[in-house]
């Protein structure tokens, strides 16, 4: 390695820039060495780029009458699994799947073969000059006998292909006659109108907007927000499927970059880690959609995550019997944590709205004790609190034991004053409102 000179006892300014200028002449008058681009390294070097079909043994050329593309097509059986999830249990999905998982779409009557899985990879967010490069189906086809999942992935390795792109899925999607139920993640606000969007550029009718659509995503949050990091695509592969993403493959942040550096080398494999994260999106589709529709159908015995989403999306499309029963599943399964606090505040409200404060009352009171535990909730389980002050207050007239669940309570808002001065200030009030009346009726009764 060359180091920069240092100046000598003695030495002018002039000669010290006279000795850098020749360092300089000296590195630049050595060859250069060029690095292999990152995600290349497992492939032999060549003099030429690496092209499309050298790369993806399923690639072929595709005419339409928007010019060419590259499809790639592979076929999943299906007990092909991702993580714990095996892709046949989609054959569970039923009326009641979609009716549980997208109620507004009305896509009770389609059949398995009118699942159009999707997932599209771009340059930017939308607008004129963003490209939808990359986009992937996944349908459940027979092949030979035997239903399996079609993944077919359709690129284009320069902007003037992205016309041939769209041509081709629509043209084997058949989304101009409306017959696809689309199932992607967050596809509603962004895949449907983004392809809608880069059609009409290309002066051609695409019509994804106006499909049905079974957007994944709607049900992963209702069902389990804040019980994982993030609602992301491969947080939900990782928490609820066990998947692990390999290491070669790019996060969607950074697919753009990958494309563009592709279009400057024309080297192929710079295409191989995009690919294989949107091949994994698509067929993560039909798991997560395979897993719903199995513990709906009782088909798969829930683990605890399982369990809190079924129970928070059942109360949500107003099934509060069966919401009821899969909350209490999931309190026998979960360990202490905030999950397992969230669920017992949910399913005590499910009682309550009910009429059957009885069979909330321990869950109130379970939830008040675990948030004074080391390690409990945050909020100082104040609400808790006030929900058994009820009960004893309106249903068991137990006035003197409900006063002292609200000074507990008060004992707690002081304390959380520390953390949220205008939140305890809010509950303060509040109690000290009930803990009057509370005495006044305690008074009474004892007068």
């Amino acid at each position: 390695m060359v180091t920069a000179p240092r100046p000598s006892a003695g030495e002018s300014p002039a000669e010290v820039r006279e000795r850098l200028r020749a360092l300089i002449r000296r590195l630049e008058s050595r060859p250069t060495r060029p690095r292999p681009a990152a995600g290349t390294e497992a492939y032999p070097q060549r003099p030429r780029p690496w092209t499309v079909t050298e790369v993806f043994s399923g690639a072929e050329r595709r005419e339409t009458a928007h010019g060419p593309c590259w499809v790639i097509e592979v076929v999943y059986p299906l007990d092909h699994h991702v993580g714990r999830q095996p892709l046949h249990e989609v054959a569970h999905v039923s009326p009641q799947t979609y009716a549980l998982l997208a109620p507004e779409e009305g896509a009770e009557d389609a059949a398995l073969d009118d699942l159009l899985f999707i997932d599209i990879e771009s340059t930017g967010l939308g607008g004129a000059g963003a490209l939808a490069f990359l986009v992937a189906t996944g349908r459940l086809e027979s092949r030979a006998g035997a239903q399996g999942f079609v993944l077919r992935q359709y690129l284009a390795t320069s902007p003037p292909e992205e016309g041939a792109v769209l041509a081709a899925v629509l043209e084997d999607a058949a989304v101009t006659r409306g017959e696809a139920v689309l199932v992607s993640y967050n596809g509603r606000a962004f895949d449907a109108p983004m392809l809608d969007e880069r059609a009409t550029m290309h002066r051609m009718r695409a019509g994804f907007d106006a499909l049905r659509h079974v957007d994944l995503l709607a049900p992963v949050r209702t069902g389990l927000r804040g019980a994982m990091p993030s609602c992301r695509l491969g947080m939900v592969e990782t928490e609820v499927l066990g998947a692990t993403r390999p290491t070669t493959e790019v996060g969607g942040a950074d697919v753009p970059g990958w494309y563009f550096r592709f279009l400057r080398t024309g080297d192929a494999r710079l295409l191989t880690p995009i690919v294989e994260h949107n091949a994994q999106d698509v067929v993560a589709l039909g798991a997560i959609l395979a897993r719903f529709a199995a513990l709906h159908a009782g088909a798969r015995e829930p683990e605890p995550l399982d369990a809190v989403a079924m129970g928070r999306l059942h109360a949500a499309r107003g099934l509060h019997e069966s919401a009821r029963g899969h909350l209490e599943r999931a309190l026998d399964l979960l360990p202490p944590c905030g999950v397992r606090d969230d669920t017992l505040d949910r399913l005590a409200t499910l009682h309550r709205r009910a009429g059957r404060r009885d069979l909330a009352l321990p869950l109130w009171r379970e939830a008040a004790a675990r948030a004074a535990a080391p390690g409990g909730p945050t909020g100082g389980g104040i609400r808790p609190l006030v929900e058994v002050a009820k009960a004893l207050e309106h249903d068991r007239r137990e006035f003197l034991e409900a006063i002292e669940v609200v000074d507990e309570a008060l004992r707690r808002a002081a304390a959380l004053a520390r953390l949220d001065p205008r939140g305890a200030a809010r509950w303060r009030e509040a109690l000290e409102v009930r803990r009057a009346r509370l005495g006044r009726r305690a008074a009474r009764v004892t007068a």
